[in-house]
């Protein structure tokens, strides 16, 4: 299944990388997993909450925000949106980067993707995961990688510096 795409989405490099706590990435997948309904799964939707410390974004907990989901689309209200980012300021955190899943393999952000969060902050990030959250979180295995640069959202390619990191839950030296 390919994204609807009508206006170009400009490609580039991330700017600043994207640190993720393991469990993060782990609680988000499980989330998106559990977008179903009685037509079977769904897309949807997970905030993740952190601090940008530039020009790195680290991202300490998900949130799984009050939506509206479907087969074939996900929505966050602008009330559902507030009451995410009233609870990550209690925690003296933001809301950093947005990762939902997609019914097929295109990862790229529909057009309606770019209005998916209402008012994006520059360097925000936006992750996309394939085949109902199936897919990879890793940029080499077809996550999609997105960032508000220059108020429009870019797709990040591969290429120039490791733009997303996953510190892992336990080290062991």
């Amino acid at each position: 299944m390919t994204v609807l795409r009508r206006k170009p989405l400009p490609t580039g490099h991330a700017r600043g990388r994207l640190v993720v706590a393991r469990h993060v990435v782990d609680s988000t997948m499980l989330a998106l997993h559990g977008f179903v309904g009685p037509d079977g799964r769904h897309e949807g939707v997970v905030f993740w909450l952190g601090r940008i410390v530039l020009p790195d974004t680290y991202v300490l907990s998900a949130l799984i925000p009050e939506c509206t989901h479907g087969p074939q689309f996900v929505s966050v209200s602008p009330a559902a949106l507030g009451t995410a980012a009233r609870t990550a300021r209690g925690l003296r955190l933001s809301l950093v980067c947005q990762v939902h899943s997609h019914p097929g393999a295109d990862t790229r952000h529909s057009d309606g993707d770019d209005t998916i969060v209402p008012l994006p902050s520059e360097g925000m990030f936006s992750l996309v995961v394939g085949l109902y959250g199936e897919g990879s979180l890793s940029l080499e295995e077809g996550v999609g990688l997105h960032q508000f640069q220059d108020r429009r959202w870019v797709q990040i390619t591969p290429g120039g510096p490791q733009p997303m990191f996953f510190v892992p839950a336990l080290l062991v030296p």
